[in-house]
């Protein structure tokens, strides 16, 4: 049996933290669900797909057009905290003595239930998958949810059903991104989208220590997707060349990723959650429930 992602220790002192939006009025019942009327005293919240049934007067011919797909429009009490949590599941987020998929879960699940304590709207999964909404009595559905997650065996080469979350105003949504950025156009275009609507996004770059600073020597084969596999001798030298070529292009990720408005933050997958919950309190993101 799996462990499970969080200790009852962490979930405790998770459960004395809120998230902090820019204008969050809480729902006074934490049931409060999105409506299903159109009516005065609500704003779009969010898309669903369209299912049978559903009136038409709350289709969005606006997303028909640019996706060619059916959606209708959710709506829910003005000033609500909605946090959208996507996490990169790209082959080579399966990687590190301390699990780089493990750490992205554990960080993503900590965020949620931080935010499910203030009756925000939770929409979690991965960039390839169509998300799912918690909020209320769901810390036990998260974190089931986030443990039966699974690495792809491909990265993913859109996140179509993340754009109309995002193509939603008047509400504050935060986005939380978490992936190596090992594969950046699905993650920038995603922290492009956000910067255009408007939203706030977090960009959580998770690495192993051994990517940064590998313990090799004698020969190793290099096998990339795409090309021949290659015959390596490695000395010092080439550790070097390979240390400074994983520098540049994790100083250009985490520029581009700036570029687009996003706040940047690194983390290591052998890392307690500490430092994760630090980041997100200095930067205005997280606060005590008791002030």
């Amino acid at each position: 049996m799996a462990e499970p992602l969080l200790t009852d220790r962490e979930i405790t002192r998770l459960h004395r933290l809120r998230l902090a939006g820019a204008r969050v009025v809480r729902a006074a019942a934490r049931g409060e669900r999105l409506s299903r009327q159109l009516g005065a005293g609500q704003e779009f919240a969010a898309h669903r797909a369209y299912a049978r049934g559903d009136d038409l007067r709350r289709v969005d011919w606006n997303v028909y057009g640019r996706l060619g797909q059916l959606f209708v429009k959710l709506f829910e009490a003005p000033g609500r905290l909605r946090v959208l949590v996507a996490i990169d599941n790209a082959p080579t987020m399966d990687f590190g003595a301390s699990s780089k998929w493990l750490a992205a879960r554990r960080a993503a699940a900590a965020a949620a239930i931080i935010a499910l304590g203030g009756a925000d709207r939770i929409w979690l999964g991965t960039l390839d998958s169509e998300p799912r909404a918690f909020e209320g009595s769901a810390e036990s559905r998260i974190l089931s949810a986030l443990a039966e997650l699974q690495v792809s065996a491909r990265p993913a080469r859109a996140a179509p059903a993340w754009m109309p979350l995002l193509a939603s105003g008047g509400t504050d949504t935060v986005l939380l991104l978490f992936s190596d950025l090992q594969q950046v156009d699905v993650p920038l275009g995603l922290l492009r989208e956000c910067a255009r609507q408007g939203a706030r996004a977090m960009c959580l770059c998770v690495h192993a220590p051994e990517e940064l600073s590998p313990k090799m020597g004698g020969y190793a084969r290099l096998n990339a997707p795409g090309h021949e596999s290659l015959k390596l001798r490695i000395d010092a030298r080439v550790i070097d060349a390979y240390k400074a070529e994983v520098a540049r292009y994790r100083e250009a990720a985490a520029h581009a990723a700036a570029a687009t408005g996003a706040t940047y933050l690194d983390i290591s997958s052998d890392a307690p959650l500490d430092p994760f919950l630090a980041a997100l309190s200095r930067r205005g993101l997280l606060a005590s429930r008791h002030g």
